[in-house]
């Protein structure tokens, strides 16, 4: 009886998703109008060092610089009239190719918008190679970035962008494998027996979980349409080896295995269950992997979430805030999970879409930045706020097959 009931809350949750998916795409659309009618371009959540006198000042010292983009992040009140600077970021772009490569193959193969977004991708690189970077200066409790330093994580994201779009239109094959030398040639792979793993930026010793992921991701999708190794799978084998052996009892990751990022976020963990899944289901079928992958996503559901369906920014929060980022990646790591059989989290999955746009939606071509419990932060950011929601929002009408 418990079965059949919960079979048919699973229908009714399909059919009302399915019911949405138009008001869902006529979101997707009028965010895709608003982001080309502004050339891609829009401030950031961490772009105060590009007005020139705030880099110029806070540049003696790493903390200074730190205050100043937090400053600016988290402030009520946009600060945006300083002088920062509007800008087409490259995750912006890689996103927009993403989306655009969700469509059905026949329908992508001939979509003559997305060869621009490529060649925007390609003008990009770091140096000429194929890797990426934020392309605007950054500065963390771990590095210090100028425009011009790669990271792995924008390199994984355009990657797995281009490798979408080279997928559905069998354009562009050649760059997958120059992804993977740039790669393997500009982030040091740190090898320690059966388990290694790439570093987030030049320079760095400590393995960050979220973005060796995401590289595992990326190099499951460039073997796939490859149709051979072009990534060794002894690679993939130490990479996967150490995100198991590192996951938490409980099923979650900290952030790093270094002292300064011993904390478990909802955004970070998402995209780990995403990459995990997409390795599992599209190269690894390791037992191991299975069941840290059942671990998580047990953990996710269950304690990343509050009872009415908002996601945690942390595992110790409660709603507030609802930020995003964080609801987007919830939204596809959610649809994700689904394609990986967890049925049982579709109204979970209905609950969140509902209430991230109900939250979030502006109702003009973007999704504010994130509401606290008092107010609410309206700031337009594509690259941090609407592309990714955009591309999650994509995942979840594909669940039924919708365009």
């Amino acid at each position: 009886m418990l079965k059949n009931n919960t079979d048919k809350l699973t229908i009714d949750v399909k059919n009302n998703i399915n019911m949405n998916k138009g008001s869902i795409l006529k979101v997707i659309n009028d965010c895709k109008e608003n982001i080309e009618k502004n050339n891609y371009k829009s401030f950031d959540i961490f772009d105060a060092l590009t007005a020139g006198w705030i880099d110029r000042i806070t540049k003696p010292s790493p903390l200074l610089r730190r205050i100043a983009i937090q400053l600016n992040a988290k402030s009520p009140v946009n600060l945006h009239w300083l002088g920062m600077k509007r800008m087409q970021h490259t995750k912006t772009i890689s996103d927009m190719l993403w989306l655009g490569s969700l469509g059905e193959s026949d329908q992508v193969k001939n979509d003559i918008t997305l060869e621009p977004l490529f060649n925007m991708l390609m003008s990009r690189r770091i140096n000429g190679t194929s890797v990426w970077g934020l392309n605007f200066p950054y500065t963390t409790r771990f590095i210090d970035a100028d425009r011009n330093m790669a990271n792995l994580y924008n390199t994984c994201t355009t990657g797995i962008a281009i490798a979408e779009y080279c997928s559905k239109t069998g354009r562009n094959l050649e760059v997958l494998p120059e992804i993977y030398k740039d790669l393997c040639l500009t982030f040091n792979y740190i090898n320690e027996g059966n388990k290694g793993f790439f570093i987030y930026y030049p320079g760095q010793k400590h393995p960050t979980y979220n973005v060796n992921a995401l590289a595992l991701f990326l190099f499951s999708k460039i073997n796939e349409i490859s149709g051979k190794l072009v990534v060794p799978k002894e690679r993939l084998d130490e990479m996967i080896e150490l995100i198991v052996d590192e996951q938490l009892e409980d099923g979650s990751w900290y952030y790093s295995r270094s002292d300064k990022g011993k904390w478990v976020d909802g955004f970070h963990s998402g995209f780990i269950i995403e990459s995990l899944v997409y390795c599992y289901l599209h190269g690894s079928e390791s037992a191991a992997l299975k069941n840290a992958i059942d671990k998580a996503i047990n953990f996710y559901v269950e304690r990343m979430f509050t009872v009415d369906g908002y996601p945690k920014y942390f595992d110790y929060s409660g709603r507030f805030p609802i930020e995003s980022q964080n609801c987007a990646q919830a939204i596809q790591t959610l649809a994700v999970i689904v394609e990986y059989g967890r049925k049982d989290v579709l109204p979970l999955l209905d609950k969140l879409v509902d209430n991230t746009i109900d939250t979030l939606y502006s109702g003009k071509g973007y999704f504010y930045y994130k509401k606290e419990s008092f107010y609410t932060n309206k700031q337009s950011y594509f690259r941090w706020s609407t592309t990714p929601m955009l591309v999650a929002l994509k995942h979840v009408c594909n669940l039924n097959g919708s365009n």
